[in-house]
């Protein structure tokens, strides 16, 4: 008797097809039901490909998470990420953030040391007056509280994409959406 078929292994892990289809059932009992695309179609099997991403982005934060010695609970004391500001990651980074409690600790962990620059703030006050009419240490502390957030989503998105490259196999027929091999490859990067 075989097991369940393997869409996904993540270093130890293995993501099954079971675990995706539970996913999938999920979203098509949740509130955007609506928007997902029919059963059956091209972009149902792209929706499928999307979920696996989605699990296995979740794995390789859990295992980060693990090997970091961090915890759901560590981020809950931080405050959760809201999907506006997890949107600002974009793609399946933004997802896991908004969704993954333990995300959150992760990504903390993994930009601590962002800093910007006093000259490149002040560069960027320089080059958006229209944005910030008020002189410039009225504007300093908000333009620095972007700009490193914005350098700091950036990192991390680099760095979970590098270690998911490192980390996941993905088995056919659970191939990234845009990956030319399979038939329904219409998403492009």
């Amino acid at each position: 008797m075989t097991g369940p078929r393997v869409a996904a292994h993540v270093g130890a892990r293995t993501v099954t097809e079971n675990a995706v289809e539970a996913r999938v059932t999920a979203l098509r009992g949740g509130p955007l039901a609506a928007r997902l695309p029919r059963p059956g179609t091209a972009d149902a099997r792209n929706l499928r490909r999307w979920v696996v991403q989605l699990l296995t982005y979740e794995a390789v934060i859990e295992d980060a998470a693990a090997a970091m010695g961090v915890t759901a609970e560590q981020a809950h004391r931080r405050g959760e990420f809201s999907l506006s500001a997890a949107l600002g990651t974009g793609g399946v980074t933004a997802a896991v953030l908004s969704a993954l409690p333990v995300a959150t600790a992760v990504y903390d962990r993994i930009t601590a040391h962002i800093t910007v620059p006093p000259s490149q703030v002040r560069a960027y006050y320089d080059r958006n007056r229209d944005q910030h009419p008020a002189p410039y240490d009225e504007s300093r502390p908000a333009i620095a509280r972007d700009l490193r957030r914005a350098a700091a989503d950036r990192h991390f998105t680099l760095w979970l994409e590098r270690r998911h490259a490192t980390m996941v196999t993905l088995h056919p027929g659970f191939e990234h959406p845009a990956d030319p091999r399979h038939a329904d490859a219409t998403h492009r990067h």
